[in-house]
C-alpha cells in the first residue's frame, strides 16, 4: 500500500494528538515556556538554592540565546516545590506541573556522578531526553566552578541533550585517538581547542608516555586545555572554557574523534543535528529583545482527586461493571496515598455526585468510599456531564481546580465530548482516561493530551487483567517513592474445573509494607493457598471475601517475608477465568524501592515505535532483568517480547538499567495497551557507567605554558555502587496509544551495528560484532557488506572503500556474535598500516542499515630479516653445531678411556 505525500502529513497531526508527549514546555515566540524545575520532596528548604537556580537559568538563557545564534531563549520557568516546604502568599498553586514529568529535577546525588550533572537519554541521535540531573550541592557550592565551569554555560550543555538530542564531543574511555596523519589527539571538538597532554599523577607534571599496547598515551595522561583559547566552540566539548560560546559546525566538526556524537550520530556535527530539530525548523526569525526569563515559584499540595465513572447501559456488557468495582477497589483500599482526598462522580446520559472530597486518612475512610461505587447500569453517554461535575467537587477543598486530578473511566461513544475540551485545558487539572472495551469514545484520549494525564486503555479480555492493572498505574507523581504503591503481580488465567493456576511472587528487601494478594473470578470462588518464604501458610479463610465483587483480598500483616512467595489457585468450579494482583510499599522512606518506568516512544508512521523500560533503585540502574513488554492489540490478542539492555537495536547504551526494543506489530487502527512485566535473579545490581551524558570534568588548565591541575574528582567507592537487591518482581502499565486510521506496512532495514571490534592477532585481523536483524532487530538479516580502508570512512565515503569478501558469511538471528578473520597484505603488516572497518546488513529486499561504528586497527609490524641477519643467524648455528660435535667427541673419547682403564685393572 503505497500513500501520497497530503496522507502521511494528515496523518502524523492526528497521530501527535494521541501519543505520549512532553506535555507542557513548548516553544512560543522564540521562548521555552513552562520549564519545569521540580525539586525532590527529601531536599530540605533553603532558600538561597532557590536563588542559585534562578541565577543559573538567568545565565544560562544570555548563554543559550547566543549559542544558537540568538534563535531561543528561556521565557517562562516553573520552580516546582515540596508540598513539605513553608508556604507563602507568594507562591502559586501548580497546575498540571509535576516531580515526574519535569524537564529538571534537583535530588540527591547520583553514586556513580557526585554532584556532576547529567541528562538520562533513553533515544538515540535527535531524541529528546527524559531529564536533566542537578543536586543541590552543585548548585550552591561555587568550590565547583573550577572543575564544571560556570553553571550557565554547564545547563546549557546538559539542554543539548535533553531537547535535542545530541551527545558529548570527549569520551572519557577513549581520551586519545591516533589522527590520520599519525599523531595522537585528545578527543574533541574541535580540534582547534590547544592545550597541553601531561601526566600529572604523581604530584608533578612530566610528559606522557606511550603505552606500547595500544599506541597512544597511557591513563595517568591528560588533556590540559589552554586557559584561553582562540576558538569559539564546541560547548558539547568543554563548555567551561571562556572563549567556547558555539556548537561545532560542518566547518568546525572533527569526525575523527571516537567520541559519541560521532558514533550516535553518523559523524554529523552537534549544530546540524540542532539546525534538524523542531525547535530551530520551526523558529526562522532571530530574537532581539531581552532574554531575561520570568520565574515562578509553585507548590504542589496534598494529592486531590476525583473518579469519573460511566455507568451507562453498555456497562452491563461483558461484566463491565463489575470490573470496573473490582479495578476502582483495589485503587482505593491499596493504591490511592494517604493524606489524599478523593470524590466519586457517576455518569450516563447525566451525572450525579456521589460523594463529595473525602480525605482518606484511615481504612474506615476507604472503606466508605468503596461502598459508593457503582452497581448497576443504565442510560446514555455524556462524558462532559461527569466532568464538569468533578470540577465542582474539585473545587470545594480551595475553590479551584488547579493542579488536581480527574480519572475518567468510559465504554461508550460521545459525539459531544469535544464541547468540554477548553473547559478541561482552561482548568489547570489534569485528565487521566481509561478506555474500557472496543467503543470508547474515540476522542478520549484527546483529553488526556490537552491536560496532561495518562492514557490508559483495557479490553474486554479478562484474564489480561488490564482494567485493573489501569488503576493501579495511576500513583502520584510528586516524587516520593515512599508513599506510592508498587504492583508486583499482576495475571490472569482461565482455568477448567479442577484446574490449578500457581505461581511465584518475588517480595525483595525493599518493599514489604502495606502488601496485599488480591484474587478475582467470575462465577464460582476458587480455593486459594499462599505459602511464605518461611513456610507459613495461608488459606482462603486468611483472605476476606466479597462475593458481590467476586474479590477475595489478604493483607500481610506488618511488613511481608523478602523471599519468593508461592500461589497456587484451584478452581472448583466450571470453567472461568481468574485473576490475582500482588501490591506492596516501601519498607522504608530513606531508602529507595526498585521501580519501572515504561515509555512509549513513536511519534511518525514512518518511524518505527520504540518501547523503553527504566529499571531502577533511585538512581542505580538495576541490570541483568528479565524484561517482557505485553501489547494488547486491538483485538485483544496480546504480543509479547523480551526488551534488552545490550545497546543493541532500539537500546542505545548497554547497561544502563534501560531495556529497550522496536514493536513493529501495529496490525490497524485502534488502541493499543501497553504492560510490561519485570523479573530479577538473586545478585547485585550494580550501577554502570552512563557515558556520553554528564558534563565534562577538567581536569586543570594550561596557562603560559604552565599545567595548573584541578582538585581531582571526588573519589567513588566502588561498595556505593553496588545494591544488593535478591529476587523481585514488578508489573506496571505502560499506557496506551490510539490509532485513528490505518496505516501503510512499513518495511524496515536492519538496525545499526554499533559494536564493530578489530583486534590484531599476529598476521591477522579479527573483526566481531552481534548481528542485527533483518527488520531493526527482528528476524534475521540476509548478508553483510564489510568496507576496509586506510583512511576514516564516512557515510559520504565507504562505496569508494575496498569491499571485504563475505560471500560465505551467513548472517545469525539478531543478538547472535559475529566473527571473521582479514588477512592484509604483508607490505601492509610491514608499514604498520593503520586500517579503518565499517560494515552494514542488508534485508531481503537489499535495503541497507546505516553504517556502523568504525573499528580502527593498527597493526604492529612484523620482524623483518635482511641479508645480514641471515648471516649473522646462519654462523650462529654453524658455531653451535662445532660446540656440540666436539662436546660429543670428548664425551665419546672419555667414555672409551674409562673402559679401557676399566679392562687393564679386570686383567
Amino acid at each position: 500500500m503505497v500513500l501520497g505525500k497530503p496522507f502521511n502529513l494528515v496523518f502524523t497531526c492526528l497521530l501527535c494528538t494521541y501519543i505520549e508527549s512532553s506535555f507542557g514546555l513548548n516553544l512560543v515566540d522564540n521562548g521555552y515556556r513552562d520549564l519545569v524545575i521540580a525539586i525532590k520532596p527529601s531536599i530540605k528548604p533553603n532558600e538561597m538554592l532557590l536563588e542559585k537556580i534562578q541565577a543559573m537559568i538567568t545565565d544560562a538563557s544570555l548563554y543559550l540565546h547566543r549559542a544558537t545564534k540568538n534563535k531561543v531563549y528561556f521565557s517562562d520557568v516553573k520552580i516546582l516545590l515540596p508540598s513539605s516546604w513553608p508556604r507563602n502568599s507568594s507562591i502559586q498553586r501548580p497546575t498540571t506541573q509535576s516531580y515526574e514529568k519535569a524537564s529538571v529535577i534537583i535530588a540527591e546525588e547520583n553514586p556513580k556522578y557526585g554532584d556532576t550533572p547529567y541528562t538520562l537519554q533513553y533515544g538515540g541521535c535527535g531524541a529528546k531526553g527524559r531529564y536533566i540531573h542537578l543536586t543541590p550541592d552543585f548548585i550552591l557550592n561555587d568550590t565547583l566552578l573550577p572543575i564544571y565551569g560556570k553553571k550557565g554555560p554547564l545547563f546549557v550543555h546538559e539542554w543539548a541533550h535533553l531537547r535535542w538530542g545530541v551527545f558529548n564531543e570527549y569520551n572519557e574511555e577513549m581520551p586519545f585517538y591516533k589522527a590520520i596523519n599519525g599523531r595522537i589527539e585528545a578527543t574533541r571538538c574541535t580540534k582547534e581547542i590547544t592545550g597541553s597532554m601531561k601526566d600529572c599523577s604523581s604530584g608533578s607534571c612530566s610528559n606522557c608516555k606511550i603505552d606500547e599496547r595500544t599506541g597512544l598515551y597511557d591513563r595517568s595522561c591528560d588533556f590540559y586545555p589552554n586557559k584561553v583559547q582562540t576558538a569559539s566552540s564546541s560547548i558539547m566539548y568543554n563548555q567551561g572554557l571562556e572563549n567556547v560560546v558555539e556548537f561545532c559546525d560542518e566547518t568546525t566538526h572533527n569526525t575523527q574523534a571516537p567520541n559519541m556524537q560521532n558514533q550516535m550520530c553518523n559523524y554529523r556535527s552537534t549544530w546540524e543535528v540542532i539546525k534538524e530539530s523542531e525547535d530551530l525548523k520551526n523558529t526562522s526569525s532571530t530574537h532581539n529583545g531581552s532574554v531575561q526569563p520570568t520565574f515562578t515559584l509553585v507548590q504542589a499540595k496534598g494529592r486531590v482527586l476525583c473518579l469519573v465513572l460511566d455507568i451507562s447501559g453498555s456497562m452491563n456488557q461483558e461484566n463491565r461493571i463489575n470490573r470496573l468495582r473490582q479495578a476502582a477497589e483495589i485503587f482505593l483500599l491499596q493504591v490511592v496515598e494517604t493524606g489524599s482526598q478523593v470524590g466519586i462522580v457517576t455518569f450516563e446520559s447525566s451525572a450525579m455526585i456521589e460523594t463529595q472530597l473525602r480525605t482518606v486518612d484511615n481504612d474506615d475512610v476507604r472503606k466508605d468510599l468503596v461502598k459508593l461505587l457503582p452497581t448497576s447500569a443504565d442510560g446514555g453517554t455524556n462524558i462532559c456531564s461527569g466532568v464538569r461535575d468533578a470540577f465542582k467537587v474539585l473545587r470545594v477543598d480551595d475553590g479551584s481546580t488547579n493542579g488536581d486530578e480527574i480519572i475518567l473511566l468510559t465504554d461508550g461513544e460521545d459525539k459531544g465530548i469535544s464541547n468540554c475540551f477548553k473547559e478541561a485545558e482552561d482548568s489547570g487539572s489534569k485528565i487521566h482516561t481509561i478506555a474500557l472495551g472496543p467503543r470508547a469514545a474515540k476522542e478520549l484520549e484527546e483529553l488526556s493530551r490537552r491536560t496532561g494525564g495518562l492514557q490508559l486503555a483495557a479490553t474486554d479480555k479478562v484474564d489480561s487483567n488490564g482494567l485493573i492493572d489501569a488503576f493501579t498505574g495511576l500513583v502520584s507523581e510528586n516524587g516520593d517513592l515512599s508513599q506510592q504503591a508498587i504492583q508486583l503481580e499482576s495475571l490472569g488465567r482461565s482455568i477448567d474445573k479442577g484446574g490449578w493456576f500457581s505461581g511465584i511472587v518475588s517480595i525483595d528487601k525493599t518493599i514489604g509494607n502495606n502488601t496485599y494478594f488480591v484474587v478475582t473470578w467470575e462465577d464460582i470462588p476458587p480455593d486459594v493457598i499462599l505459602r511464605s518464604p518461611r513456610g507459613k501458610i495461608y488459606t482462603q479463610a486468611d483472605f476476606q471475601t466479597e462475593n458481590a465483587t467476586h474479590t477475595a483480598r489478604l493483607q500481610i500483616p506488618g511488613t511481608a517475608e523478602a523471599g519468593n512467595w508461592v500461589y497456587s489457585i484451584m478452581n472448583s468450579g466450571g470453567k472461568q477465568k481468574v485473576t490475582i494482583t500482588v501490591t506492596s510499599r516501601a519498607v522504608d522512606e530513606n531508602v529507595a524501592p526498585i521501580t519501572v518506568n515504561p515509555r512509549v516512544s513513536w511519534k511518525d508512521p514512518n518511524r518505527p515505535m520504540a518501547i523503553y523500560v527504566e529499571v531502577s533503585q533511585g538512581f542505580l540502574p538495576v541490570l541483568n532483568a528479565k524484561v517482557i513488554i505485553i501489547v494488547e492489540l486491538p483485538s485483544g490478542v496480546p504480543d509479547e517480547h523480551e526488551l534488552f539492555d545490550t545497546g543493541l537495536g532500539a537500546d542505545t547504551r548497554r547497561n544502563d538499567g534501560v531495556y529497550s526494543r522496536y514493536f513493529l506489530n501495529i496490525t490497524g487502527r485502534g488502541r493499543y495497551s501497553f504492560k510490561v512485566r519485570v523479573e530479577g535473579i538473586e545478585g547485585p545490581s550494580k550501577l554502570t557507567s552512563m557515558r556520553g551524558r554528564n558534563g565534562i570534568y577538567t581536569p586543570g588548565f594550561t596557562i603560559d605554558g604552565v599545567v595548573h591541575p584541578n582538585p581531582p574528582r571526588p573519589p567513588v567507592s566502588e561498595e556505593d555502587l553496588v545494591a544488593q537487591i535478591g529476587n523481585f518482581s514488578r508489573v506496571k502499565s505502560g499506557g496506551s496509544i490510539s490509532i485513528p486510521v490505518d496505516i501503510p506496512v512499513v518495511n524496515f532495514p536492519p538496525s545499526k551495528i554499533t559494536d564493530l571490534e578489530a583486534r590484531v592477532l599476529e598476521d591477522k585481523i579479527k573483526l566481531e560484532w552481534t548481528a542485527p536483524g533483518a527488520d531493526l532487530d527482528q528476524g534475521t538479516a540476509s548478508y553483510y557488506e564489510m568496507r576496509i580502508s586506510t583512511k576514516l570512512l564516512l557515510p559520504q565515503s565507504i562505496s569508494g572503500a575496498e569491499r571485504v569478501n563475505l560471500t560465505n558469511l551467513k548472517p545469525q538471528p539478531f543478538g547472535s556474535k559475529e566473527m571473521f578473520i582479514v588477512v592484509p597484505d604483508r607490505t601492509e603488516l610491514e608499514n604498520r598500516t593503520t586500517f579503518y572497518f565499517v560494515i552494514l546488513a542488508y534485508d531481503e529486499k537489499n535495503q541497507p542499515s546505516e553504517m556502523s561504528n568504525v573499528a580502527i586497527s593498527s597493526v604492529e609490524p612484523l620482524p623483518i630479516i635482511d641479508n645480514h641477519t641471515t648471516r649473522a643467524i646462519l654462523i650462529t648455528v654453524i658455531v653451535l653445531l662445532l660446540v656440540c660435535m666436539v662436546v660429543g667427541l670428548l664425551i665419546f673419547w672419555y667414555q672409551l678411556r674409562g673402559k679401557k682403564e676399566d679392562e687393564e685393572r679386570l686383567q
